[in-house]
């Protein structure tokens, strides 16, 4: 093992060893930008300890992506030394610049921003960056002299689902594949995933995050393609599972930080036509480096935003009147059914309030889904079983040792604005009508 490297002190993992090549990224103004974004969007509000960073936390994926690489490789009979240190490296080096590309108040402005006006998201976005930047080296060699391109790392932002998994070839002359890395980045239990439940839970004192990280990673066994969870571990990837059903329901859905969003929303749906929708940042990636949650709500051109005024006053001017939770089995995304039933309801105000302005109430629907930010397959992991002919059998994330946990559950919450308090008793009413033929 080689011994160039620097050690920092990190609040979750202890020691965290930070090699040369890395802190070739990690000293360039476009990473360092991440100190100066928060990890939780509208979070802090809540919760005034969750003041951390997606600086921090692309630190800690790193060191949990190296360590489950680590684990997987030395479970693979007959690979050279140089394979498995190529392969680590790799993997840390995604988990270093995954969230390199967010933007200010992060999934808000994939929303808001990148979505809607230039088809893109932060991953897409943080391959352009690894890509395109000047200040980032094009290659990167590491302690043991192994190159890694920094296009083999951008490759990896840029897929959805395991099929489009770029690394596939076996690895070494065994029957594994590169495939089996897919679910460090992005499987059910993954080193992003572990991460944020663990340090979000930390900084804002909620306290779900005692997860017993390292028995899923040393429980975990490369099958051909796939993680393989040991049935020693399934319990531990369990209570991950109920850390984060509690973290979406008491600090990411929690009503305050969802006005709180709503009020970021409104602030970068004002700040985008007025700012050109940030082509100048996203366009020039030595602007965009500048671009932060801060310098957003300093800009000229917002000095007189009245949402600007509340984010930097912490007055936010939504309370929660009235929430309803049910089961939905709608596939519409929550922005547009937030859209539709807010709609439905003013729809349904008497006739002197159907022209009250848009800002006066809206309908929030966060919906519980066991992978809020993945896709159906994700939605499994697969237990080791000798009975099996290939040594596994496929369980659905949902179905627990402990029972079977709803697939996805919606809260349906109206939030009045201060000014229409007055109202309140007609759009409570209005809200709550049922309509004909709902399907919720």
């Amino acid at each position: 093992m080689s011994t160039n490297y620097e050690v920092l002190k990190d609040p979750i993992h202890g020691y965290i060893q930070i090699f040369d090549h890395e802190k070739k990224i990690i000293d360039t103004a476009i990473f360092q930008r991440l100190r100066r974004i928060q990890q939780n969007t509208g979070v802090h509000y809540t919760y005034p300890g969750a003041t951390h960073s997606r600086f921090s936390h692309s630190l800690g994926v790193m060191h949990i992506a190296g360590v489950f690489a680590e684990n997987l490789l030395e479970k693979i009979p007959n690979l050279s030394v140089s394979k498995k240190r190529k392969y680590y490296y790799l993997m840390r080096l995604w988990g270093l610049t995954h969230d390199i590309g967010h933007g200010p108040f992060s999934h808000t402005f994939d929303e808001i921003v990148f979505g809607p006006r230039y088809n893109t998201d932060h991953e897409k976005f943080g391959g352009r960056i690894l890509r395109e930047c000047t200040e980032l080296p094009r290659t990167l060699l590491t302690p043991e002299g192994i190159q890694i391109n920094i296009d083999e790392v951008a490759s990896l932002f840029e897929v959805k689902s395991v099929e489009e998994w770029p690394l596939k070839k076996r690895i070494g002359k065994s029957q594994v594949k590169e495939t089996v890395f897919y679910y460090i980045c992005r499987g059910a239990y993954s080193a992003d995933i572990i991460d944020f439940l663990l340090r979000d839970s930390y900084f804002t004192g909620a306290g779900y995050g005692n997860i017993d990280w390292k028995r899923l990673v040393f429980s975990s066994i490369p099958i051909k393609d796939k993680v393989v969870l040991d049935p020693r571990g399934e319990e531990a990837f369990d209570s991950l599972l109920l850390a984060r059903l509690f973290m979406f329901s008491t600090v990411y859905y929690h009503r305050t930080t969802r006005a709180a969003i709503k009020v970021i929303t409104q602030l970068l749906a004002e700040a985008a036509p007025r700012l050109q929708y940030f082509a100048t940042y996203i366009q020039n990636l030595d602007q965009f480096k500048d671009l932060d949650e801060e310098s957003l709500l300093h800009l000229p051109e917002l000095s007189n935003s009245i949402y600007r005024k509340q984010l930097i006053e912490r007055k936010i001017p939504y309370t929660k009147f009235e929430e309803q939770k049910t089961e939905i089995s709608l596939d519409i995304s929550d922005r547009a059914l937030s859209s539709t039933l807010t709609q439905e309801t003013r729809s349904r105000l008497p006739a002197a309030l159907q022209n009250i302005p848009e800002y006066a109430f809206f309908v929030d629907t966060p919906t519980f889904r066991l992978n809020p930010l993945f896709g159906e397959q994700e939605q499994y992991i697969f237990i080791q079983d000798p009975n099996q002919q290939d040594g596994y059998r496929t369980r659905r994330v949902l179905e627990t040792s402990w029972g079977t946990m709803q697939k996805k559950m919606l809260l349906k919450r109206l939030y009045i604005h201060d000014d229409f308090r007055d109202h309140e008793l007609e759009i409570v009413q209005a809200f709550t009508q049922r309509p004909a033929g709902t399907h919720m």
